[in-house]
């Protein structure tokens, strides 16, 4: 009797002890095939049923991430060698041109003053020359090349005001400048052509006040340097025999500027070979080329001293 007792015994604490040991069932997971990775390493971390994706809107962190308030790097954790970017300054305006197309199709003989208090008194406007050989008048000419140079200037980037755009105007040399000071022009650049006595006269040159002029010496040093520059550029590109810069207080229509300025005297109408050649489309395009390299040449040179020019012969007049 005590055998079975003992047996029945034995088999109850058996079945006991069954009950509570752990499973010796092998747990698999990802981290299975990669003996680097240690169990260490994934306890803690939440398991994944194989094959679901993240919810919309949710991303793994990595380099593709956006950036978030909660996961942009702090002023600290930026590299020193990082400097914020410095603040962009604006972008400036294109400098401002003021064409004047000299003359216009009838002159104007009342008076004006020479300059802001003068007592000497000149016509307002006068007529202008004519081609001996082509009968082309000056203010016709002028005006062709005048239109050839705004559309080059705006090409380039500038921005430009005509004091005219047709013949039939009536505007003084006072008025004239009086434009381009309205404006607030950069610089006043004004068209002519030239005329003499003799026919062999030729050539091309600019015109700007003397340093000791009374009404606006201080425009000298920029109007002589854009006088310079023009003349330069206009003879290079022609051809044209270069006759320099004429200095003189006697032109209305410079006295009253208060922006740089330079009469342009493209050449001699008077003289067979530079009348028909300025009478051309060719040629016309020219001159504006080159009085539009002359405009960059001034606004990328700066101001520079000059010798005073050599004493040249009176001109037909503004």
């Amino acid at each position: 009797m005590k055998r079975i007792l003992s047996l029945l015994l034995a088999l109850a604490l058996a079945f006991c002890c069954g009950c509570c040991a752990p499973s010796q069932e092998k747990v698999t997971n990802e981290n299975e095939s990669d003996p680097s990775i240690s169990p260490d390493q994934t306890a803690g971390q939440p398991a994944e049923e194989p094959g679901t994706l993240p919810e919309e809107g949710q991303e793994e962190a990595g380099e593709d991430s956006p950036l978030t308030e909660e996961n942009a790097p702090s002023d600290e954790q930026l590299p020193s060698d990082l400097e914020p970017l410095p603040p962009q300054a604006p972008e400036e305006d294109p400098p401002l041109i003021c064409i004047d197309a000299g003359h216009q199709i009838r002159g104007n003989s009342d008076k004006e003053p020479n300059g802001p208090g003068s007592s000497k008194m000149k016509a307002k406007v006068t007529g202008g020359t004519r081609g001996t050989t082509t009968g082309l008048y000056e203010y016709e000419l002028v005006l062709e090349v005048a239109l050839l140079l705004q559309a080059e200037l705006e090409a380039r980037g500038y921005e430009v005001v005509m004091v005219r755009t047709e013949h039939e105007v009536d505007i003084s040399n006072v008025q004239r400048s009086q434009v381009a000071n309205e404006a607030g022009a950069d610089a006043f650049i004004r068209i002519h052509a030239n005329g003499s006595e003799s026919a062999s006269a030729h050539g091309a040159m600019t015109i700007c006040m003397t340093p000791d002029n009374p009404y606006n010496a201080h425009l000298y040093d920029q109007s002589r340097l854009l006088s310079d520059c023009v003349i330069d550029a206009l003879c290079q590109e022609t051809g044209a025999q270069n006759d320099g810069v004429w200095e003189t207080d006697t032109m209305t229509g410079i006295n009253w500027c208060q922006t740089p300025v330079t009469i342009v005297e493209m050449g001699y109408m008077t003289n067979p070979e530079e009348d028909r050649l300025m009478a051309t489309a060719d040629y016309q395009s020219k001159l504006a080329l080159g009085m539009a390299n002359g405009i960059d040449a001034f606004f990328a040179a700066g101001e520079q001293p000059f010798e005073l020019p050599d004493e040249a012969p009176a001109l037909e007049g503004e």
